[in-house]
């Protein structure tokens, strides 16, 4: 059997949480199929990173710094990259989004980057391959998922790295652009993985 696990943003907050969420996929060999949502609060007073990757997108629109916002963002992956020894690098991922950033950024792809670099982190974390979603989950032009194109995709992908963390929340358009969800979409990214 080939269990999926889906991991919402307060299992991915900081490293403890993923310490935890590291124990449960070890505590059962058949778990092999991790879905992550963008790191979530770590405390009442604390930002969800999809929360503040919007912000950053609203200060774009209306030509106010956005600086700060990115800088919280990075600094708090960068915190859960050192404090678990990773050696994922996030300082060029961050310097390429940056470079990206203007008011013709979509949004869906901003936003996105939460639980892609969640992912990223994650599957160094665990030593599991890395699959992203904008390679496996389809739509179709109406906003209605290719369910046939995406499960054989996910299957393809799965033959070669049997062990992966996939981004929830996202997927791609015919014409390559990101495309989000709803809130809540990662979940759909998990039913999508275990259909597969």
């Amino acid at each position: 059997m080939l269990k999926v696990l889906k991991f919402g943003g307060s299992s991915m907050a900081d490293e403890k949480q993923f310490a935890k969420v590291r124990d449960i996929v070890r505590a059962d060999d058949s778990r092999r199929v991790v879905v992550v949502s963008a790191a979530g609060k770590r405390n009442k007073d604390d930002h969800k990173i999809t929360d503040l990757l919007y912000l950053c997108h609203a200060h774009l629109q209306y030509g106010v710094s956005y600086d700060s916002i990115l800088d919280m963002i990075r600094e708090r992956y960068i915190a859960i990259r050192d404090e678990l020894g990773l050696h994922y690098d996030l300082e060029s991922e961050f310097e390429k989004l940056r470079g990206e950033l203007n008011q013709d950024i979509p949004v869906d792809y901003l936003v996105s980057r939460g639980e892609y670099l969640t992912a990223r982190l994650m599957s160094e974390y665990l030593g599991f391959g890395f699959i992203d979603a904008a390679e496996c989950v389809f739509f179709n032009y109406d906003g209605q998922i290719n369910y046939e194109k995406t499960y054989a995709a996910i299957a393809e992908r799965a033959v070669h790295s049997p062990r992966f963390v996939m981004p929830g929340f996202y997927g791609v358009m015919p014409d390559g652009h990101i495309r989000t969800f709803s809130r809540g979409g990662s979940d759909i990214t998990g039913a999508l993985a275990a259909a597969a």
